[in-house]
């Protein structure tokens, strides 16, 4: 882990604006917010958030100082953030910041994929939440940095890990690193397919 630094509360702001970028047109927030223009304006409320809980209660790392990439990682205790937690940390903000139907969408998505990971995951596991590289540093093996280190971790602690993705080329991404597809589903009422994927503990 020492060739990653772990993200403090003074990263927040700088941090979500690197995956404002990295998620613009992500087909899930392409729903959610369809103009691109308020998309690139308002989501960066999304990952301030997501940053702040993560920082409370997961593991939130960056490539350098420079945040050319992020990931957050749920640890097993903390894998499900409760609702209170989330509108103790801002949540309740979503419906002024986005509007009611953009936020109604964000609930859904998350309920959506809170339910498959529980039909699935029985057992203590890790969440990969977030993993997501600057645009103008994408294909330079930011990502595959932030990933090794923490699979080393978690083989060592004897752990599945979970993640998904709406994005086929990241399906063939982490199955470079031994995760296996579970089950691939089209989200009700949208047109986006997710992957759902979990890596076994090598041992």
């Amino acid at each position: 882990m020492n060739e990653l630094i772990t993200l403090s509360k003074k990263h927040i702001r700088p941090a979500s604006k690197v995956l404002s970028r990295a998620f613009q047109n992500d087909p899930v927030l392409r729903w959610q917010i369809p103009d691109a223009n308020k998309r690139l304006a308002k989501i960066h409320n999304f990952w301030e958030l997501t940053l702040h809980i993560g920082i409370k209660y997961s593991k939130v790392y960056g490539t350098s100082e420079n945040l050319e990439g992020i990931a957050i990682w749920r640890p097993p205790e903390n894998v499900n953030i409760s609702y209170w937690k989330f509108v103790k940390h801002g949540g309740y903000k979503f419906p002024f910041k986005f509007g009611v139907d953009t936020a109604k969408k964000i609930s859904f998505f998350q309920a959506v994929n809170n339910s498959i990971r529980d039909i699935y995951m029985k057992t203590p596991y890790w969440y990969l939440d977030v993993i997501g590289v600057d645009p103008k540093h994408q294909g330079k093996g930011f990502a595959r940095m932030l990933l090794k280190p923490m699979l080393k971790r978690i083989d060592k602690e004897n752990f599945p890990i979970w993640t998904e993705t709406n994005l086929k080329r990241n399906v063939i991404f982490y199955e470079h690193f031994d995760f296996s597809i579970l089950e691939e589903i089209i989200i009700p009422n949208t047109n986006i397919v997710n992957w759902f994927m979990i890596r076994e503990n090598e041992s």
